[in-house]
Order: structure tokens, then C-alpha cells, then sequence
């Protein structure tokens, strides 16, 4: 926990986040947010930019010169790295990086490797999700070891008014998949389709509700015409993060189909809820849950089909595993244990650091 002193150190020191999203509901945008909402509860100032706003070059050099930020902290190595090309003047702040997942698993090993690892050179700390991502970077850049770090994202859903499940096209005698993604091709959406396709023929009583918004435009249309010819499945579209509870809440079994991971957050939310998982075996997903405990991992079709039939067919495997997904978000991924951990950090580089900035501008 953050201690009193740690909080009194930190008042009157302007922390920016930097977010690549902040319109949608997506894993950026929802982390940033989270963190900046959180940290301010704790009394700590803290702003929000976003990638998306056409002026954020003009509005962050203005900000810099007139609100003398501590610290800044940017999400995703390579929009960082963006921004720190556009405004190198940057690099005279104490910086942190979180690594929210597609940099670490596509964009470190594709031909923006060597533009992700300026950022990560660049920044004092170096956040990461889970302990697995930590092992992997620090065996393969060694030069970063002693920046790295773990801070699991906490999980914080809002109540929602209930759904009459009737509305989406459910019957009492439905047995409800839900997948929240946003419609992109790393997502692997078609994972799911083709594997309950198989389930459908000989459970024609499953459904499942798709929620998130269509991001990758061709991807969505393929996804979209597909499920056209499937009428056990709905598409809900973008779900505002305050109503998505009432959804979690009409589903059996939530599923993680993604080729990489960040780490599941919509996946843990649900589970949260008492709902068990079907995750694919993939690094942030991995880690996450013990096979067999929580739900399952899968690292095919049929291995979705078979976890998928299971759950089906035994009510009281499927409510064990809820009851220990519940216990499992309750115990590790707490939202105030993230809100500390970051504010720990903050204070941790600005006590090292003298504060390099505060009391006078940047010289822009």
C-alpha cells in the first residue's frame, strides 16, 4: 500500500499520461483512464492526452511550457517512441513506458523493432503486465532488466442495470458464450466462430454475443459477413465500459480467442463475476489462470470445442470454476493495488531524480 508520506510527496507534482486511444472502448484507453481516475481519488494531480486528437503535438508543447509536468508516463512502445520523435524534448522529464501488449508480441519482433526499443532506452522505468513478460524482456534485452517491472492491471466494473437476456434474442434454456473484443485481426474472432460452429451441430442451444467495437475495417466486414449465416450468433457492437456488466452478467462461459495478449482485462472482468474462462494458450493470456481451475487455455479449435462441451455438460464444473475466477480477480488483480503500485513508482523516480523539471519550464 502507498504510504502517507509517499502521497503528501507526490501533491502538487503533475503527472501526464500519454494514451494512443481515448474515444473507444478499448484496452488503452480503458487502462489510462482507469489509472488516471484511481490516482486522482488519491489526490494526485494527473492529466490525460490522447494520440487520437488531431492537436495533441500543439497541445502537449503548449502544456509542457505552462504546467511544468513532473513526470510523464506514455502507453505502448511504439506510439511512444512516436511521440518522443516528434517532441525529443521530451526525454529532459523523467519518463515511463507501459508496454500494453502488441508492442511487446508484434511490434519488437517486426520491422519497428528498433523504434520501440529507442522509447524503451529512452524511459527510466518500464512497465509490464505480468511476470512472464518480465522474464521474456529481461532474458532477450538484458540491457533493460533493471527498468523492468510488473504491475498487473487492476479490475474495476461499475454496477449496470440488469439486461432482459429476451431483448438479445435469449431463452431461459440458452447457454450464453460471451466475447468481448474489439473486431481486429489479432483478436482471431474467427477462432471462435469456426470452434462453436462445431459445438452449435450437437448443442444447438448455445448462443454467442460478440461485443466490441469494429476496429479494423476489412477484418470487421469479413467477421460481419460471417456471422450473417450464423444465427446463434449476435453482434453487439461498442459497449460503453459502464453497461458491460449487465452483459457479463447473461453469460455462462467468457472467452479469450486472441493470438497475443496484453493481458485479458474484459476476460477478467467477466470472471470476476463468477464466470469461467476458455483463454488462448498465448503470451498474456498465459499466466493468467491454472488450466483446469479458473477454466481452461486452448491452443486450437478443437481444444475450444472440447473445454467449451465440458462446461456445457457439467453445471457443477462450470460453477466451481466461476466461484475460482471470482476468488482469482478478487486476490490479484485489485484495482487499488494498481492505483498504489503506480503512485509508489512515481514517487520513487521523482525522489531519484530531484524532480528534473519542477520550478521552471521546458525549454521548448
Amino acid at each position: 500500500m502507498l504510504s502517507h508520506a509517499d502521497a503528501r510527496y507526490l501533491k502538487g507534482k503533475r503527472i501526464l499520461l500519454i494514451t494512443p486511444f481515448h474515444r473507444g472502448q478499448r484496452g488503452n484507453s480503458l487502462t489510462s483512464e482507469r489509472i488516471q481516475n484511481g490516482l486522482r481519488k488519491m489526490e494526485i494531480d494527473i492529466d490525460l492526452l490522447s494520440l487520437e486528437d488531431q492537436d495533441w503535438k500543439a497541445t502537449l508543447l503548449h502544456a509542457l511550457s505552462r504546467s511544468r509536468y513532473a513526470l510523464i508516463h506514455g502507453f505502448h512502445g511504439l506510439k511512444f517512441a512516436r511521440v518522443l520523435e516528434h517532441i525529443p524534448k521530451l526525454r529532459e522529464l523523467p519518463l515511463v513506458l507501459t508496454m500494453t501488449g502488441t508492442d511487446i508480441n508484434l511490434d519488437l519482433l517486426g520491422p519497428h523493432r528498433e523504434l520501440v526499443l529507442t522509447a524503451m532506452r529512452a524511459v527510466e522505468r518500464i512497465i509490464v503486465f505480468n511476470e512472464d513478460f518480465l522474464s521474456s524482456l529481461s532474458i532477450e534485452f538484458p540491457e533493460f532488466q533493471a527498468k523492468l517491472l510488473s504491475i498487473p492491471q487492476g479490475v474495476h466494473l461499475e454496477p449496470a442495470s440488469s439486461i432482459d437476456g429476451k431483448q438479445l434474442g435469449l431463452g431461459e434454456g440458452n447457454f450464453v458464450f460471451i466475447l468481448p473484443s474489439g473486431l481486429r485481426e489479432v483478436k482471431n474472432i474467427e477462432l471462435a466462430l469456426d470452434a462453436l460452429s462445431q459445438v452449435w451441430t450437437r448443442q444447438p442451444h448455445i448462443r454467442l454475443l460478440i461485443l466490441g467495437a469494429a476496429i479494423e475495417n476489412d477484418y470487421s466486414k469479413m467477421i460481419m459477413k460471417r456471422i450473417d449465416n450464423l444465427p446463434w450468433v449476435t453482434y453487439l457492437g461498442e459497449i460503453p465500459h459502464h453497461q458491460v456488466h449487465a452483459y457479463y452478467r447473461l453469460a455462462d462461459v467468457v472467452l479469450n480467442t486472441s493470438q497475443a495478449e496484453g493481458q485479458p482485462q474484459a476476460a477478467l472482468e467477466a470472471m470476476s463475476l463468477g464466470i469461467p474462462a476458455i483463454l488462448t494458450a498465448v503470451p498474456g493470456n498465459l499466466g493468467i489462470i491454472e488450466d483446469g481451475v479458473q477454466g481452461f487455455y486452448a491452443s486450437n479449435s478443437f481444444q475450444i470445442q472440447e473445454s467449451a462441451n465440458r462446461l456445457i455438460s457439467d453445471q457443477k464444473l462450470k460453477q466451481q470454476m466461476g466461484q475460482a475466477a471470482a476468488q482469482l480477480v478478487r486476490s490479484k488483480f485489485q484495482a487499488q493495488r494498481e492505483f498504489d503500485a503506480h503512485a509508489a513508482l512515481y514517487r520513487q523516480i521523482l525522489a531519484g531524480t530531484g524532480v528534473k523539471a519542477m520550478g521552471k519550464g521546458i525549454d521548448l
